[in-house]
């Protein structure tokens, strides 16, 4: 629905200035595009330079309208594409930052768990095993032979 109504008003924009030009080739050109009639009777070739230059200005002036009111509707979409992404971001990235870092936290939890539940009694049990090791190693000099046949 959206490209029909686009190509209406690109249909009209084209008409309008189709028959922009059609008017100027007419009236200051004598193309006898429409009758004479259709326009007021002053209207012919400019005659000299400056009738040129004020075509030129107001030409000018209306190109100068024309992209002004293109820059205003650019700086109205970056806005509302701004409005957009910031509303994105609150309704949508915060709460799954939010959730991850959740998640996070578990994970941490868990590892401190399993870390003190676990590994710990391990790590207390290798430490005795290994102290008792160097304890005989050290009275009975068993420690000694073994570290030399390596």
């Amino acid at each position: 629905m959206k490209s029909i109504g686009g190509f209406i008003v690109l249909a009209i924009f084209v008409a309008l200035v189709v028959l922009g030009v059609l008017v100027i080739v007419d009236g200051y050109f004598g193309a006898d595009i429409f009758p004479d009639d259709f326009g007021p009777d002053s209207w012919a070739a400019p005659d000299s330079w400056s009738e040129w230059r004020d075509i030129t200005i107001v030409l000018w002036g209306v190109i100068w309208l024309i992209g002004a009111i293109v820059w205003l509707g650019v700086a109205i979409a970056v806005l509302f594409l701004i409005l957009t992404i910031r509303r994105l971001l609150r309704e949508n990235v915060v709460p799954a930052v939010d959730s991850l870092k959740g998640t996070l936290d578990n994970v941490k939890g868990t590892s401190e768990f399993v870390g003190e539940t676990a590994v710990a009694p391990i790590v207390r049990v290798y430490s005795i095993v290994r102290g008792v090791r160097s304890g005989l190693g050290a009275v009975t000099g068993i420690g000694d032979k073994l570290r030399r046949k390596k």
